[in-house]
């Protein structure tokens, strides 16, 4: 800026505090810095236990583990292979169909 020299500087009064003040600001920041320092790996270390927890219980959902099974239902094995069985059977018959044109 064209209206501030040098000397419009050294006329500013910046306030110091005094030396027992200063070093007393300065604990208070180390102590807070290092809280916050404490804070951020307790959160991360916490993050990371919630994402093995979501991971495990994944797991269980996906092994039937999370609620009582009925022995009523259909296994998962037994059920895929009766949804699957049309599509085989449609597959084989078109086979047979292209081989008996052949």
């Amino acid at each position: 800026m064209r209206n501030i020299s040098q000397e419009n500087i050294r006329r500013i009064a910046v306030p110091i505090p005094p030396p027992a003040e200063a070093a007393e600001i300065l604990r208070r920041v180390s102590e807070a810095l290092a809280a916050a320092g404490d804070t951020l790996a307790v959160l991360d270390a916490e993050a990371e236990d919630a994402a093995r927890l979501k991971q495990s219980i994944l797991k269980a959902a996906f092994e039937g583990r999370l609620l009582p099974q009925d022995e009523g239902d259909e296994p998962a094995r037994a059920l895929l292979a009766r949804l699957a069985a049309p599509a085989l059977a449609k597959r084989a018959t078109s086979k047979r169909a292209r081989t008996a044109r052949a």
